[in-house]
C-alpha cells in the first residue's frame, strides 16, 4: 500500500467519542511512509483529550492490519486542530448526530433554528458546550477547542438569535 491508501485507512478510523472519521473530524493531519515505517500526524480536538490513547490504539490497529510488518509512529500535533479543519462531510455527520461545530453562531442541528441558549459551561466533555434550542426544544452540543469559551462567550442570553 502507498501513503495515500494508508491515509485512507486512517481516515476511516472513528473518534471514540463521536462516530466521525478522523479525516472528516480534522484530526488526521498527514501520513508518511518511508520504507517499513509509517508516521501519522494527528491533531487532537483539545490538548487534554482523554481519548489520545484510544485513538492511537485504533489507528495503530488499523494500520497494522492494512500494512503488516510496518512500524507505526503516532505524532500528536498539539494545538494544531481548529474547528475549520472539519470537512463538509464531517460537519454533515456531526449535524446528523446532533452536534454543531464551533466557529459560527450556533444553530440547532435538528430544526436549523438560531434561537438557542447556552445551557451550561461544559457538555459531555470540556470540548463540547451544551445548547438548548428554544424553537424545537432539542438539546445539542457545539464542538470546538478546549472549553470553547474563545469561540462562544459564556452569556446567559440568546446565542446566535436575532433580537
Amino acid at each position: 500500500m502507498n501513503a495515500d491508501q494508508l491515509a485512507d485507512v486512517v481516515a476511516g478510523v472513528s473518534d471514540p467519542e463521536i462516530d466521525v472519521g478522523l479525516r472528516d473530524l480534522g484530526v488526521l493531519r498527514s501520513l508518511s511512509l518511508t520504507g517499513d515505517r509509517i508516521e501519522v500526524h494527528l491533531a487532537p480536538t483539545r490538548l487534554g483529550c482523554p481519548a489520545f490513547g484510544e485513538i492511537a490504539r485504533r489507528v495503530r490497529s488499523a494500520l497494522t492490519d492494512a500494512a503488516p510488518g510496518h512500524a507505526v509512529e503516532i505524532v500528536w500535533d498539539r494545538g494544531a486542530w481548529q474547528p475549520a479543519a472539519v470537512t463538509p462531510d464531517g460537519r454533515t455527520a456531526l449535524r446528523m448526530a446532533g452536534y454543531r461545530v464551533a466557529g459560527t453562531a450556533p444553530r440547532c442541528p435538528y430544526c436549523g433554528g438560531e434561537d438557542v441558549l447556552r445551557a451550561g459551561r461544559f457538555g459531555g466533555a470540556v470540548c463540547k458546550v451544551p445548547y438548548d434550542c428554544r424553537g424545537c426544544g432539542s438539546l445539542f452540543d457545539v464542538i470546538g477547542t478546549a472549553g470553547c469559551s474563545a469561540v462562544h462567550p459564556a452569556l446567559d442570553s440568546v446565542q446566535g438569535g436575532s433580537s
